[in-house]
């Protein structure tokens, strides 16, 4: 909650965080997970939907290739990363969220981006809107051990230009593509249902 203090003649705001419990998560709030062997991290709600909210992980709790093998055959759903998550991932969530997690996966180009003529023309399509706090593009950008890094997104490029590429964000904030079987960061993403 913002505060104003007066500092000689003018006003300077202050944004004060404190934990607090809530009946209902807002856009914006942020809890924070501590991962079994990977460590603590936060999370922030960047949607409300009828299922409860959705969170998106502030930064990269890994850095892992999409597949072992230089393919993006099967998509994100048929991944060795998307196994990887189910497996290992999951079981390192505290175990009282655990039965409360659904859709543990990593965001889409939609979701990030939204939908733009390099999408289009490119990538395999996604159904996802842009999430309210990624239009600032600070929010898409993610750390891996104190190093902005490259994050893996779910899409996989069209056949037409690649059966190699998936989608990443750059360290800048940026989308580009790809191989398969480079290490890039994992940002998960989760709806947490009551």
């Amino acid at each position: 909650m913002p505060r104003q203090y007066l500092k000689g003649e003018k006003i300077m705001k202050v944004l004060i965080k404190r934990e607090v419990e809530v009946k209902k998560a807002q856009i914006g709030d942020q809890i924070t997970i501590q991962l079994v062997e990977f460590g603590e991290f936060t999370a922030t709600v960047q949607k409300i939907t009828d299922r409860g909210p959705l969170f998106i992980f502030d930064d990269y709790v890994a850095s892992r290739s999409m597949n072992a093998m230089p393919t993006n055959e099967g998509g994100f759903e048929k991944s060795d990363l998307n196994k990887w998550m189910s497996d290992v991932l999951l079981p390192a969530f505290p175990e009282a969220m655990q039965g409360k997690i659904e859709n543990l996966t990593i965001p889409t180009y939609g979701q990030m981006f939204g939908h733009d003529d390099w999408y289009n023309d490119v990538m395999e399509p996604d159904d996802d809107e842009q999430l309210p706090l990624m239009v600032k593009w600070m929010n898409r950008v993610a750390d891996f051990s104190n190093n902005y890094e490259w994050g893996w997104l779910q899409n996989a490029t069209k056949k037409n230009v690649s059966a190699v590429f998936f989608a990443f964000v750059n360290l800048n904030g940026d989308a580009y593509y790809s191989g398969a079987s480079n290490s890039l960061g994992v940002r998960p993403v989760f709806l947490l249902v009551d």
